[in-house]
């Protein structure tokens, strides 16, 4: 049994014990923290996607020089020379053309989703939505999941941490700047049904759930997270702090405790044994020092009734 064990096996036991409680519940806590972190970054990054949306929405469009790639309406300008520089010359060059393209918030948003998924940048995101109008903003399998549970529960966000990511999704709402595009199909830009078409993407009401912001993180596993909290330092730490400890049992307990024990034997048989008392203070807070006092309080009583038993006469 653990109780049969030595003081400092018992001790070794229970701090192991202890260690391993200690292990588990800074795992939690360090989960805990992992993943309110994990939360924030996707929130700074949702912000950063939603403030970049909402400044091209109060222009209703921004416009991009000589970028035909993605666009919804184009026009194109001609830079003709100052009056002030009087008449071209005879052989100038012709006047420059400048093309220039159309980019609504969600191609906007779609475009500078798609330069981040490039980058080096760990972070990525894009917009979709349930009623999505370009087939390329198509909700994948967690974004459906985020959509159905923000609409039926009214969510104001959605996360999951998968094996290798962390989901996250920020609704995004209908606003009166939308509407220009996303209200009926009829009324909606002819360029935007041109690209389009006019089956979906249409019938929003301000107020209502847009779609989602949606970010995905890398994660990393709990041994690559604690060790960049744990290292040789704080290992080192440990190792002296449960030395520390066994050096304390030793000195304090286990040899005093034995030193008494090799005195009370000693004591048993009628021999002399010093118990060291006149180097413990009285009023001695320390539990071993009173065992020491109070076993030398027992080895005068059995001196004095031994010495009692010698005076008095037997019985006739």
């Amino acid at each position: 049994m653990l109780l049969n064990r030595s003081i400092t096996t018992q001790f070794t036991i229970v701090f192991i014990v202890v260690l391993l409680l200690i292990v588990g519940s800074f795992y939690l806590v360090l989960e805990s923290v992992y993943h309110s972190q994990l939360k924030a970054q996707a929130e700074t990054v949702a912000d950063n996607v939603d403030a970049f949306g909402s400044w091209v929405s109060q222009y209703g469009r921004v416009w991009v020089r000589d970028n035909d790639k993605s666009y919804l309406g184009q026009v194109t300008l001609v830079n003709a020379p100052d009056p002030a520089q009087g008449a071209p010359a005879a052989d100038a060059a012709p006047p420059a053309l400048w093309h220039f393209y159309s980019k609504n918030p969600a191609l906007a948003q779609r475009e500078f989703s798609e330069v981040v998924e490039k980058s080096a940048s760990p972070a990525k995101f894009r917009v979709t939505s349930h009623n999505f109008m370009n087939p390329v903003n198509k909700p994948d399998a967690f974004e459906a999941k985020a959509l159905d549970a923000i609409r039926s529960k009214h969510l104001a966000e959605y996360y999951e941490m998968l094996p290798d990511t962390y989901r996250y999704a920020r609704t995004l709402y209908v606003k009166a700047s939308c509407l220009s595009c996303h209200a009926s199909a009829d009324n909606a830009p002819a360029d935007v049904k041109v690209r389009y078409g006019t089956e979906r993407g249409f019938g929003f009401r301000e107020g209502e759930v847009a779609g989602i912001i949606s970010v995905r993180l890398p994660t990393r596993s709990f041994w690559s997270v604690a060790t960049g909290v744990i290292g040789p330092v704080q290992i080192a730490l440990l190792l002296s702090a449960f030395l520390v400890a066994i050096l304390f049992i030793q000195f304090a307990v286990v040899r005093p405790v034995r030193r008494l024990t090799a005195a009370a034997g000693r004591i048993s048989v009628g021999e002399q044994a010093d118990l060291g008392v006149g180097r413990i203070a009285r009023k001695s807070g320390n539990e071993i020092h009173q065992l020491i006092l109070a076993t030398e309080r027992l080895r005068a009583s059995l001196v004095l009734a031994i010495k009692r038993s010698r005076r008095t006469p037997p019985p006739e």
